[in-house]
């Protein structure tokens, strides 16, 4: 299994509407393959969308979009609202269930981690056994390495009920070595999205 996250920077207060054309058009493109999920930004950076596709492989992708390119309803007639778009291949670690449509939320956090390419393998296997260890405790959604895009690092998205909740769980985490790992090398760079979900969204 693979997924493909894609982000959307869109106008400023356009979010809302943007999601409602989405949404419309959703409801076709829901027959060719079902997205995982889809969210907005609630911190920076601000008025970004984010959804998460996921695809036996690259080649039921690439037959899927195209498939689904043809229907006269889909894509949705969002581009006027979107500044700039990014899509990300995620594969995720063996550990890691597919997440089944459900209330885990409404709060996600998106974290990005990215190493220099001499420490990726290092980072990679720290952070793949720390994320399993606390996926026990914690509501874990998704994680993996990047396969393109910015390929030198790792994504991983948790669930919460609140703010309150991710706090606690964060700072249990960082007093058992698990976020970061104790064993990982430092990251050059980090990445993190608040986000909660649209009414569409398969995960709320």
């Amino acid at each position: 299994m693979i997924y493909e996250v894609r982000s959307y920077q869109v106008d400023p207060g356009n979010v809302t509407e943007f999601e409602r054309i989405f949404g419309d058009g959703y409801v076709h493109r829901h027959a060719f393959s079902p997205l995982t999920a889809f969210w907005h930004t609630v911190n920076e950076p601000l008025s970004e969308v984010v959804h998460v596709w996921p695809y036996t492989d690259l080649d039921e992708r690439a037959s899927k979009r195209a498939a689904a390119a043809q229907h006269p309803h889909w894509p949705p007639a969002t581009g006027q609202f979107v500044n700039r778009m990014q899509s990300e291949l995620m594969i995720p670690f063996d550990f890691v269930s597919d997440p089944m449509p459900g209330l885990l939320g409404p709060i996600y956090e998106i974290r990005y981690d990215y190493f220099k390419v001499s420490d990726l393998s290092a980072g990679t296997e720290a952070w793949a056994n720390a994320i399993q260890e606390r996926s026990k405790r914690d509501s874990l959604v998704l994680a993996g390495r990047l396969e393109f895009g910015q390929v030198n690092g790792i994504l991983q998205i948790w669930a919460y009920s609140d703010l309150e909740t991710r706090k606690q769980a964060l700072a249990e985490a960082s007093e058992q070595g698990m976020s970061p790992p104790a064993d990982s090398p430092a990251p050059i760079h980090q990445v993190t999205k608040m986000v909660m979900p649209s009414m569409f969204s398969p995960l709320q």
